[in-house]
């Protein structure tokens, strides 16, 4: 996916109109059908079936399904402006065959795939609102065990990086750096597109178990086994952060995993690893001081209440803080609904 399409995805800063009316309140509570309809049709990768002209008995032969029922789908995902028809075949439009067909490099499918396997944790938000432990359906948990929401995760967790990744890699304090600390690198994108940009530099991903896979696949990946090393390392510890130093300590789109206290304590401790001369470079999704605005970024800090145990997005301005009260000097970059703090020591 290109980045100037990926960066149309932050855009929006609202997660839905302000309901006004009974209607408008009907509305926001039905909306799920919609959701359930594209995410079935994606699982099921109806759209590369309908790349060509299809009608409902064709689709329903190929899939082994009810052709009658299958006819009542795809109406309504005409209904939806994802298909068009013609007498009795089905055709995608030109943004379905942009976005949801399995072959375009635009494909958005492991994003679609990561919130169809969020569903079956939203109807527990009661489960989650009265429990002060980690839940099995928590992603701290579920990943250990469940590796198809694991490798969904991952995948769309690199797809929607790209636009973040370019903002990253481009700034200049990389020119001089010879060692980067990725935290919570996860999948590794990051750390491997900036050595790849920028080949004197070496690095390390410091991460959970459960990432160690989609770590060592991006380093084969991009060729870059003799310059990146992977750790199972708690960011958490800070045991971890003895005798190790950088040039360059990345946080990226990491600390909504923590609680207040927590995220205060890796800002901490992720400054303390930085180089004279060098930067911690945070980056998070914006969010004001009143928690409540972007819309979207409100609605985001929610979605990690729901699927982590201390998960909560936390206002911009607050990390900012933490990260001038370690002694480092902070500026800030707006990359889409993200905000980059590069923080200078």
């Amino acid at each position: 996916m290109n980045a100037q399409v990926e960066s149309r995805i932050y855009e929006s800063t609202d997660v839905t109109d302000t309901p006004k009316t009974a209607a408008d309140l009907v509305k926001l509570s039905d909306q799920y059908r919609q959701a359930a309809v594209l995410h079935y049709a994606m699982a099921e990768k109806i759209f590369d079936h309908t790349e060509v002209e299809c009608s409902a008995h064709e689709l329903a032969g190929r899939l082994g399904l009810v052709a009658n029922k299958v006819k009542i789908l795809l109406n309504a995902l005409v209904a939806l402006g994802l298909l068009k028809r013609s007498g009795e075949k089905y055709l995608n439009t030109d943004m379905t065959n942009n976005y949801l067909r399995s072959a375009s490099g635009n494909y958005l499918g492991p994003i679609i795939d990561h919130q169809r396997l969020q569903w079956q944790n939203w109807p527990r938000m009661g489960e989650v609102l009265r429990s002060e432990q980690s839940l099995q359906f928590q992603q701290e948990n579920r990943f250990e065990h469940d590796h198809q929401a694991r490798d969904a995760f991952n995948n769309a967790m690199v797809r929607l990086s790209q636009p973040m990744v370019d903002a990253v890699k481009a700034l200049p304090i990389f020119d001089q750096a010879r060692s980067v600390i990725d935290l919570a690198g996860g999948h590794g994108t990051y750390l491997a597109q900036i050595a790849k940009a920028h080949r004197a530099i070496n690095g390390q991903i410091w991460d959970l178990p459960a990432t160690r896979q989609a770590a060592l696949r991006t380093i084969e990946k991009y060729d870059l086994s003799g310059r990146i090393s992977f750790f199972e390392k708690n960011i958490l510890e800070a045991g971890n952060y003895t005798g190790a130093n950088a040039d360059v300590v990345l946080l990226n789109d990491c600390l909504h995993y923590f609680d207040q206290q927590e995220a205060e304590s890796v800002i901490g401790l992720a400054a303390g690893l930085v180089n004279a001369g060098g930067a911690l470079l945070i980056l998070t999704m914006t969010l004001n001081e009143d928690r409540l605005r972007p819309a979207l970024s409100a609605d985001f800090s929610l979605h990690m209440m729901i699927n982590t145990n201390h998960g909560e997005l936390h206002p911009t301005a607050w990390i900012g803080g933490v990260a001038a009260d370690h002694g480092l000097n902070v500026s800030t970059q707006e990359v889409g609904r993200y905000t980059l703090l590069i923080c200078k020591r």
